[in-house]
């Protein structure tokens, strides 16, 4: 097929117009205008409907149900004694951003145990209510679960003084909890949810009203009844039977306005979520190109100029579409392609698939960016030209190995699969700490991290880094101590060789010298939990040690050192009892 360039698409759409039978050309595009425009109106209405009720389902289910089912789980566990059940269940409230209040119901309890947050507490109490009487779940609501044995749907009030909307959700506990049957009930605060269907796009040119049940707008302050409604009232119809489908349609309001709505159900709620726009606004786009076409139909001699117009702007949507893409990639978003326009055969598509390609480019680049080093990076940044050259230059450095202990054992008694992921668990963590103490990991050998530490205090962060490691690994090891890992650290400080080193086909950027090999035999012999540093990383940590650290000097025989070295076992100083109370005591 010849490729055909926009003048002259322009030129020939402007002739073919001219000599075809305005009248009949015009009343076809009035009708497939009408046809496509209202069906657009209505894919509107139901896909905003549809994707506020995916985002009501997906806070319900992630948010709200799935966090609180995982506390549920962990409050039948039996091996949790009753204080650790109560302050997993203050964690848990704190942990949830929605949930106002958490309560558990014991069967033979006068009254149940009821948690709150600060913040709502305090709406409460400075509108004169007593916070634990609005947000205790009522017995009729608590004997429902315990009858139905399951998670019972969420009711939803209104506390008008506040304005706040609070949803029930019970779940019935598995195990007894004090030797007695219990219920685990949280009450949501619906504000957030709230303010994301009040922000929603939509809602600057329409109208998106949340119904319950019983036909009364929730989420709102005026709680209108609304059940008059012919829309409404066939949404609500569909509610009470088995039948949850979408419907768009248009209908007349009580008031004489004839509005296109649609609506759809959330699983969560036993609510409707209705999108409204005025008829005459959905429509408006039918009624202006039905008077354009008209007019056109008038002024015949006009129709080849009317044409290009028409033509330019269908080309200017795969243009903006390229604009659009634009600006999202400069935001740093690279998963947007440009879809309109590619397949044309004029500069447009091939400005589409080029800015397409770019993209694909970029994001390579990136992922590439994760595999290096940042010293490798910034050797490329300052590449003056296209060819990096293999050697390196002196420089003054902190180098700090870190190697796991116990890490052999653990692969030989485990699956491959978890073998790997036991050792990027540890890595993300103690790698994240190298970036917070400004480090840069030179490379992954196996089970042990080399960092390189340059530029002003260079010791005391690897310092640092380490100490921040070897508590972060006791944390984790903690939690999992039939794993039995913990880390080693060599730490030395000293002139190394930094740059590209390798063949011209293929390079790695890094560090060598005697000060990186006397690091990584300090890592070599270190113990378990134990950071062993050179009396040159020593020497320039200064007032530090003392006042912060605690230094033991060792005498170490090292591989391939004639002379014993001098290294010092470094570690955090513990606070004394007169800094831990924060005073002497009085007697």
């Amino acid at each position: 097929m010849p490729r055909l360039t926009l003048r002259w698409k322009l030129l020939l759409f402007a002739v073919a117009i001219a000599v075809l039978p305005i009248l009949v050309a015009a009343q076809t595009m009035i009708r497939i205008g009408q046809d496509e425009l209202k069906s657009s109106a209505n894919e509107q209405l139901l896909g905003v409907a549809t994707e506020l009720t995916r985002e009501i389902n997906d806070m319900f289910e992630r948010s709200w149900l799935g966090p609180l089912l995982l506390i549920r789980n962990a409050l039948d566990d039996e091996r949790l004694g009753v204080e650790e059940k109560i302050s997993l269940l203050t964690l848990g409230l704190s942990a949830i951003p929605d949930i106002a209040a958490l309560q558990i119901t014991l069967a033979e309890a006068d009254l149940p145990l009821l948690v709150t947050k600060d913040d709502i507490t305090q709406r409460l109490t400075n509108v004169g209510l007593e916070p634990l009487a609005v947000l205790r779940v009522a017995p009729a609501d608590i004997q429902a679960a315990a009858e139905a044995g399951d998670i019972v749907a969420p009711e939803v009030a209104h506390v008008a003084e506040t304005d706040d909307w609070l949803a029930t959700i019970v779940l019935p506990l598995n195990n007894p909890l004090a030797g007695q049957a219990a219920i685990l009930s949280a009450r949501v605060d619906l504000r957030r949810l709230s303010e994301i269907i009040a922000g929603n796009p939509f809602a600057r040119t329409g109208t998106i009203t949340v119904v319950d049940d019983r036909g009364r707008q929730v989420l709102h302050a005026d709680r209108a009844d609304l059940h008059r409604y012919p829309i409404v009232a066939e949404a609500l119809s569909l509610l009470s039977s088995t039948s949850r489908s979408l419907g768009v349609e248009p209908y007349a309001r009580p008031d004489g306005q004839v509005m296109l709505g649609a609506y759809a159900f959330p699983r969560a709620f036993r609510w409707t979520v209705l999108v409204e726009r005025p008829e005459r606004d959905a429509y408006l786009a039918v009624a202006k190109m039905t008077s354009s076409l008209l007019w056109w139909g008038m002024v015949g001699l006009a129709v080849a100029v009317l044409g290009a117009v028409v033509l330019s702007f269908l080309i200017s949507r795969p243009i903006l579409e390229i604009d659009r893409v634009a600006t999202e990639v400069g935001r740093g978003n690279l998963s947007v392609r440009v879809v309109r326009g590619v397949h044309l055969k004029d500069e447009i598509g091939d400005l589409a698939r080029r800015m397409n390609e770019m993209i694909v480019g970029l994001a390579e680049r990136l992922k590439l960016e994760r595999f290096v080093s940042g010293g490798t990076m910034a050797a490329i940044r300052l590449s003056r030209d296209d060819a990096i050259e293999l050697g390196g230059t002196r420089r003054r450095a902190t180098m700090l190995f870190c190697d796991i202990r116990g890490y052999t054992a653990f692969a030989e008694q485990h699956e491959a699969a978890l073998v790997v992921e036991v050792l990027n668990f540890y890595f993300q963590h103690l790698a994240g700490l190298v970036q917070e103490y400004q480090g840069d990991i030179d490379k992954f050998v196996g089970d042990e991290i080399l960092a390189v530490f340059t530029g002003e205090e260079a010791e005391r962060r690897a310092v640092a880094c380490a100490l921040a490691m070897q508590a972060k690994m006791a944390q984790l090891s903690a939690k999992r101590p039939e794993w039995d890992l913990s880390i080693g650290i060599g730490i030395n400080s000293g002139e190394v060789i930094m740059g590209a080193m390798g063949s011209a086909a293929r390079m790695d950027y890094t560090v060598l010298g005697d000060a990186v090999n006397l690091a990584a035999r300090l890592c070599g012999v270190a113990g378990r939990g134990q950071t062993l540093v050179s009396s040159a990383t020593f020497e320039a940590l200064g007032e530090s040690v003392g006042a912060e650290l605690t230094a033991r000097p060792l005498t170490l025989e090292l591989k391939g050192k004639r002379a014993p070295t001098l290294a010092y076992d470094v570690a955090q100083r513990a606070a004394t009892p007169l800094e831990a109370g924060g005073g002497a005591a009085s007697g």
